[in-house]
């Protein structure tokens, strides 16, 4: 029958195993060999002048792990890891709890959140990094204004407070992505639970602990476990914020590896401490499996249905327990609690409004400012006059422009260009690969080659990055647009092919056994009626890995060294080297040239976003 391969227990078709095979043997071609090399790497003792290798075994691990730097660095990583994964979890579950209220201005709202996760690390770097800047910042420029001059300070100048400022950074750049995906979960939360828990006399706490905590449950530690991984590869903010220091301070084992591969020269310990990162890495995707492994107590397709008997059994329990009078009804008047909750819930939207925009706007505000006011003593927040005149010395670079000015406009065009030819790639496989994974996972082999292809994403990218570089420079492919297109890939193809997967979870599978039963082969039912179908996680996939590739930064500055192949991120740390300090205006105006189209689609495409906020999340 047509339809043989659909039904449970049946052997998958050939059709199946074609759809994954070209992810898979990219996979396997592009992170599988250079990560064998790696490997290698890590095993050897390499002299960069004489071009010797000698094998050594274990000798680099066990130097490393003898090192003092390497437990300093280790504190550092976990306490960095710690505030990064409590701050963005907390913060963007509240973040989303708001925004899934109703209030004038909420799509708004939830554009502008998206900001942040949108902006480039690099880009998040420059601004937190003038925000702080000893002499001349805009914190101390505030303070100066509001008559606390006294109160300023150089903020990088301790170690403790650098560390912390990193944080709060990789906080700002990442809470975004934990409030989409809370978000995702929060809509499919029937409404009847919640109505119930209010009609039996339920305060918003009980609820929230008693109905909506356990049914984000899984998106939460989903969240925490993104956001664990994120915190233990950080690397461009702390490129663009510290570099490392003060002293070490700031060094994480993520910065450490790059020091001892690209610095130091020294590629096998390098190597050797970027693998006890990715084994931290893809422990805590172990963690991950072992979470979500378990079936859940109800399917994708019972969840947000409304019907109140099909919900799991541990919300309903919760959600019929007797309830107990809040401790505000017992003080307040039913209008008095009312008007509070309005208060707090405008306190709300104004406070994350303001945590999301206002940073940027001030970025916005410092790119049309003269250059003098940037770094006149002492600060103010206040400029002098407003300029275009930053954006004409990027934009339309003449002879007297630098270097780094006269890159920018092609390096947005690379960019563009770049971003959206590996996300067509990407996604195209990802689609097909999400098929197969979706209607056969369960089967041995698929199940296996997606733990495979989603421990890949656990690899931090500056294990690649040496092997590429090497692999590249033979192959011919080293500062060209195919390499990169290469190396993103490691990326974004486990991302979309996830996502697809999901996205196919959703359609019912008679929708298929249908167009089986009218004649229709597997190829036409997949090309003309399961992909339109699927066509809102396509899109979603596809700004997915356009922003992601438009951010990336490590690969692109390892790899490129022509203006004709640099991006936008590479040419805005560029300006940082540069020793002329009249370069700040345009400085700014290319960061803020590097946010436009990101920002731009996140904020006109987030209804997209939340609905494939990394597709799959709250499925389990």
């Amino acid at each position: 029958m047509r339809i043989y391969g659909l039904r449970r227990g049946s052997q998958a078709p050939a059709f199946a195993y074609l759809s994954v095979a070209p992810t898979l043997l990219l996979m396997g071609a592009i992170v599988a060999l250079p990560l064998g090399y790696s490997a290698f790497l890590s095993l050897s003792s390499t002299n960069p002048i004489t071009k010797r290798w000698a094998f050594v075994g274990f000798q680099n691990y066990t130097k490393v792990l003898q090192s003092g730097d390497f437990w300093n660095s280790f504190g550092h990583t976990l306490y960095f890891a710690v505030l990064a994964v409590l701050g963005t979890t907390i913060l963007g579950t509240l973040s989303a709890l708001v925004l899934n209220q109703r209030f004038a201005g909420r799509g708004l709202l939830r554009s502008t959140v998206l900001i942040p996760w949108a902006m480039a690390p690099v880009s998040v770097g420059v601004l937190w990094s003038f925000i702080f800047a000893g002499d001349f910042g805009l914190l101390n420029a505030l303070l100066n204004d509001i008559g606390l001059g006294s109160w300023r300070t150089a903020w990088f100048g301790s170690g403790f407070i650098a560390l912390n400022i990193v944080a709060l950074t990789q906080i700002w750049n990442l809470t975004p992505l934990t409030c989409l995906m809370v978000l995702s979960g929060l809509q499919s939360l029937p409404g009847n639970l919640v109505q119930a828990a209010i009609l039996d006399g339920t305060g918003p706490v009980r609820r929230f602990f008693s109905i909506t905590m356990p049914w984000i449950k899984q998106t939460l530690i989903f969240c925490m476990v993104i956001s664990t991984i994120d915190a233990f590869m950080a690397f461009d903010i702390i490129w663009v914020l510290t570099r490392g220091g003060p002293g070490s301070s700031t060094t994480t084992l993520s910065w450490l590896g790059y020091l001892h591969s690209f610095q130091y020269m020294k590629f096998g310990e390098g190597a050797a401490i970027l693998y006890i990162l990715t084994f931290l890495s893809l422990g805590f995707a172990l963690i991950y499996f072992f979470l979500f492994g378990r079936r859940a107590t109800t399917s994708p397709k019972t969840q947000g249905t409304g019907n109140f008997a099909t919900q799991p059994k541990q919300v309903r329990s919760r959600a019929i327990l007797a309830p107990t009078k809040p401790l505000t009804a017992r003080i307040l008047s039913q209008t008095a609690r009312r008007r509070l909750g309005r208060a707090l819930h405008s306190f709300a939207v104004l406070a994350i409004a303001l945590w999301s925009f206002l940073p940027v706007a001030m970025l916005v505000l410092i790119s049309i400012s003269p250059t003098a006011d940037l770094i006149r003593t002492p600060p103010s927040l206040l400029p002098s006059a407003l300029t275009l005149g930053n954006y004409k010395a990027v934009l339309f670079a003449e002879g007297g422009a630098s270097v780094q000015s006269a890159r920018v406009p092609q390096s947005l065009i690379n960019s563009f260009v770049l971003g959206s030819i590996v996300a067509v790639l990407n996604v195209a496989l990802g689609t097909l690969a999400g098929y197969g994974f979706a209607r056969y996972g369960q089967r041995r082999f698929f199940a296996l080659s997606l733990w495979g292809l989603l421990l890949s994403r656990m690899i931090p990218v500056l294990t690649l990055v040496l092997p590429f570089f090497v692999i590249f420079r033979t192959l011919g492919l080293l500062d060209t647009r195919l390499g990169l297109v290469i190396a993103y890939s490691t990326i974004l193809a486990p991302l979309a092919t996830w996502m697809m997967k999901a996205s196919f979870e959703s359609v019912p599978i008679n929708l298929e056994r249908a167009a089986f039963v009218d004649g229709c082969s597997r190829w036409t039912t997949f090309r003309k009626i399961l992909v339109p179908v699927v066509r809102p996680g396509i899109v979603a996939a596809f700004i997915f890995c356009f922003l992601v590739s438009w951010n990336e930064f490590l690969f692109a500055a390892i790899l490129t060294s022509s203006p004709s192949t640099q991006t936008i991120p590479v040419v805005i740390v560029g300006f940082l080297t540069q020793t002329y300090f009249y370069e700040y205006g345009p400085f700014f105006a290319a960061t803020v040239l590097s946010i436009l189209p990101p920002a731009a689609v996140a904020f006109f495409f987030q209804r997209y976003l939340v609905e494939g906020a990394l597709a799959g999340a709250t499925k389990g």
